[in-house]
């Protein structure tokens, strides 16, 4: 991996904790692969910050739903 692929992999983590941070300490959200159990906002960014599956995950999820914002996708 080149550095600028780490560095763009660095800020897009960093991206997606800020906005994780932004949320109520005390939500509450389920994954489907997370056998119906809820995680709160601090759990959710342990598992970006860790890099786990589900951590992957969120920043694909987040970074999606960025690119469809910007492209007023989600606008009517």
């Amino acid at each position: 991996m080149t550095r600028e692929n780490v560095d763009l992999e660095k800020l897009k983590r960093e991206i997606v904790i800020e906005r994780l941070r932004q949320a109520p300490p005390n939500i509450n959200i389920s994954f489907g692969s997370a056998d119906g159990k809820f995680m709160n906002r601090d759990e959710l960014i342990k598992e970006v910050k860790s890099g786990t599956v589900l951590g992957e995950k969120i920043i694909k999820i987040q970074l999606e739903y960025l690119k469809a914002f910007k492209t007023k996708i989600l606008v009517e």
